[in-house]
């Protein structure tokens, strides 16, 4: 049977890992027991063998519930991460056939995702068709380990232990209205003349926006208004078009509407680059096929 041995805690099956981390994930002995097929006092056992050879409480039982301590749900996350790199490690060393199988999770915010993860999920899903995929679209940053995420694209990167990080393409903003609106107000020379301009305003929680332009300092954020305020880029982008304001816009939104005359770069000389667009995973001395595959994929439609 695996082991983990730890001079401090002695020795730690992995295996009683598993079963601990099955209990946390699906609140209850009887589900896991379930799940694991192993009989509940089986179980029961096992986690108790856990707790003394860690030396602390994971499970506060009552005959009605259960519930995890403080580090019970710490210790929880990170079993399930080692349970999940040894099932990878296992799977990449006895797949002799490398095709990529399973489930596949990605992340990615959605105007990036709708403008370049789009194409990319669709050729490797008709490239590898015995890999499931789930693509969440969403602005807030997921925790790839506890969510169970495999890949996420990130603007700026994640610089964090445990995670590896690849460079796609730099992340620049561009501001822009369209050629009605330059035509009907003039464009702004500096940053100062947006306040007397129309600004379509991109919010997340409500808080006063603010732009970054180029200093002599390096960086400066103004504040902008507007009467258009939206929690979409796509909706900020239909405004644009449509004459009703000035919008900032990541680089790659608008390049193909400001190549067809659709919308007029203003304030060129004030943009910033914010970073960098990066692809994001696990750190793992083994990657499972699906995984590499489409690490692989992407980087290579990047450099394309």
């Amino acid at each position: 049977m695996n082991r983990i041995i730890n001079p401090k805690f002695g020795t730690i099956k992995l295996d009683d890992m598993r079963l601990f981390a099955a209990v946390a994930q699906l609140s209850s002995f009887t589900k896991a027991g379930r799940a694991l097929d192993v009989p509940k006092q089986t179980l029961s056992r096992r986690i108790a063998a856990l707790e003394h050879s860690l030396g602390a409480q994971l499970i506060q039982r009552t005959t009605r519930s259960m519930q995890l301590t403080d580090v019970g749900v710490s210790f929880a996350a990170r079993c399930a991460d080692v349970v999940l790199r040894a099932d990878e490690a296992i799977r990449a060393a006895t797949d002799t056939s490398d095709e990529p199988k399973g489930r596949l999770r990605v992340s990615a915010d959605p105007v990036f995702g709708e403008a370049f993860v789009s194409g990319i999920v669709v050729d490797y899903a008709n490239r590898y068709p015995e890999v499931e995929l789930d693509v969440v679209l969403t602005r807030r940053h997921v925790d790839l380990v506890e969510e169970g995420f495999d890949v996420a694209f990130r603007v700026g990167g994640e610089d964090r232990a445990g995670i590896s990080s690849t460079k796609l393409m730099p992340a620049r903003v561009q501001y822009c209205a369209s050629p009605e609106y330059v035509e009907r107000f003039g464009a702004p020379v500096e940053p100062n003349d947006l306040a007397d301009h129309s600004c379509i305003l991109v919010l997340s929680d409500g808080t006063p926006s603010r732009w970054p332009f180029k200093s002599p300092g390096g960086l400066a954020m103004i504040s902008v208004t507007g009467r258009l305020r939206f929690t979409s880029f796509s909706m900020a982008h239909a405004a644009a078009l449509a004459g009703l304001g000035i919008a900032i816009f990541p680089e790659f939104k608008c390049a193909n509407d400001i190549a067809a005359n659709r919308l007029i770069p203003v304030l060129n000389d004030w943009c910033v680059d914010v970073g960098t667009v990066s692809i994001v995973h696990a750190t793992q001395p083994f990657l499972a096929p699906r995984v590499r595959k489409f690490l692989e994929l992407a980087t290579s439609n990047f450099a394309d």
